[in-house]
């Protein structure tokens, strides 16, 4: 990352925090199951480690699609609508994502990956006053939920997962429509950002990305996500996950700090006393003025203090055990 770069991070960075920025998330496709919701819900919930039961209408819920081994293919957020659920998933692990929900359902639901579809986030703590002005009545959605909503006489679904740590709005609308929203957005002085700005922000609000905390080879255990698995019916990798949350034989991943401007970047090797670990996500805070991330640990520590390998050189940190921004 080249000065130019780092200025650019910084900048949008702040502005997202004084404001409000828009993704023009690309990455996140829709995938609707339709069909005998009480029958979908039993089969979904065998690759879903939530309970699907206990869903509201329009309520959404973060999960994720197991393996057999514990691990995760995907990380998603699952809302329950009118005819089944809608799935919002990561672009690039759509393919085999849709593979793996078809094989569940056995071809007895209609499963549908929405490519005519686009979703904008709008993130920030002023994103509700700014999508208000042309979405009437979006402020009154409550957190973690979802609904339809109309946009110049054409329904949009929306919900409210603020995904970024902020609060936040996330529209699903027909991709004709992106410039459009784009324009109104742009025009109210809020600059679209990229997954830089999108990394620091969600490693401050202390939450874990997939493809670096969540993969095929870390668990929802091990990633400390614990309280997202619900479901007590049997799904892949349960019995895994069950030996893994009665005891403490699995590896850890921990928040780590370091107290300069020194940075832990994901592969750096790193040490508690003699358990072995290595960085998942690392970077500067530009709010805390400090190095901050995730490492994943052989085992659980024996203690919060944590020597880095950083370019040859040994820097201490600190494990920390409450957010890093609250």
């Amino acid at each position: 990352m080249d000065l130019y770069d780092k200025i650019f991070l910084i900048k949008n960075f702040f502005l997202k925090k004084k404001i409000s920025v828009s993704y023009e998330t690309l990455n996140l496709l829709v995938n609707r199951c339709n069909g005998n919701r009480g029958y979908l819900k039993n089969e979904l919930e065998k690759i879903i480690p939530i309970d699907l039961k206990k869903i509201k209408l329009n309520q959404s819920k973060y999960s994720f699609l197991t393996n057999e081994k514990g691990g995760i293919y995907d990380d998603l957020i699952v809302t329950k609508v009118e005819k089944g659920f809608n799935i919002i998933l990561n672009a690039a692990c759509k393919n085999n994502d849709f593979k793996i929900i078809s094989g569940s359902l056995k071809n007895k639901f209609k499963i549908t990956l929405h490519k005519n579809l686009s979703l904008i986030a709008l993130q920030g703590p002023k994103s509700s006053q700014i999508l208000e002005k042309i979405i009437s009545g979006v402020s009154s959605l409550k957190f973690m939920n979802g609904n339809k909503f109309s946009y110049n006489s054409r329904d949009v679904y929306i919900t409210r997962s603020g995904y970024t740590g902020e609060d936040g709005f996330e529209i699903m609308f027909n991709n004709s429509k992106v410039d459009e929203i784009l324009n109104y957005i742009v025009s109210n002085e809020i600059k679209p950002c990229g997954l830089g700005s999108r990394d620091t922000l969600r490693l401050e609000a202390s939450l874990p990305l997939y493809g670096f905390e969540l993969t095929e080879e870390i668990s929802p255990v091990e990633a400390n996500l614990k309280w997202v698995i619900t479901n007590e019916d049997d799904y892949l990798g349960k019995d895994v996950l069950d030996n893994e949350l009665n005891s403490n034989n699995h590896k850890a991943l921990k928040k780590f700090i370091i107290n300069s401007k020194n940075i832990a970047r994901t592969g750096t090797k790193v040490k508690n006393n003699n358990i072995n670990g290595v960085v998942s996500s690392g970077n500067y805070s530009p709010i805390l003025e400090k190095s901050i991330g995730f490492a994943l640990f052989d085992s659980s520590p024996e203690s919060d203090l944590l020597e880095f390998d950083i370019r040859g050189n040994f820097i201490e940190g600190n494990i920390i055990n409450k957010r890093f921004l609250s």
